[in-house]
């Protein structure tokens, strides 16, 4: 099985009249998604199951990034938005599936999660990418160490 981590791509800064929910991609991170939707496109299952965190940034980046790469199924959660690591393992444990899975989402959360499952600091910046593959067959079997980083963007 694999895991696969995107953070968003480059954001603007927060304004005051703006939550941080509803921060948008700058014309940088548009570019940056372009690059790593085009990158994915050649690596990716179509087979696979996308989970995006609900703030505008990380919908933006997915959009852009399914202009490349159409995922089959995308479902966006408020409980990934700002997720730390212990919410994010949650979530991939509670997961019914084996599918491989796309999860977009912030920092520090995402590289923390990365950094859990391989056991090694792993610190992604904004639009980068990991695959992390387990040799398990459910997600509720993966533990830090299990998993083996295999492609980095």
């Amino acid at each position: 099985m694999k895991l696969h981590l995107l953070r968003h791509a480059k954001t603007q800064a927060i304004q005051p009249a703006k939550t941080d929910f509803e921060r948008r991609l700058l014309p940088k991170g548009e570019e940056q998604a372009r690059l790593i939707g085009n990158y994915l496109n050649d690596r990716l299952s179509r087979k696979i199951t996308v989970f995006c965190s609900s703030s505008a940034r990380t919908r933006q980046t997915a959009k852009i990034v399914q202009q490349y790469f159409e995922f089959r199924d995308i479902r966006f959660e408020q409980k990934l938005y700002l997720a730390d690591r212990n919410a994010l393992l949650d979530f991939i444990w509670s997961l019914e599936h084996n599918d491989d899975v796309l999860l977009i989402g912030h920092n520090e959360g995402i590289s923390e999660l990365a950094s859990y499952f391989t056991d090694s600091y792993i610190g992604l910046q904004t639009a980068g990418y990991v695959c992390i593959e387990f040799d398990v067959t459910s997600w509720k079997e993966t533990s830090t160490g299990l998993g083996r980083l295999v492609d980095a963007f």
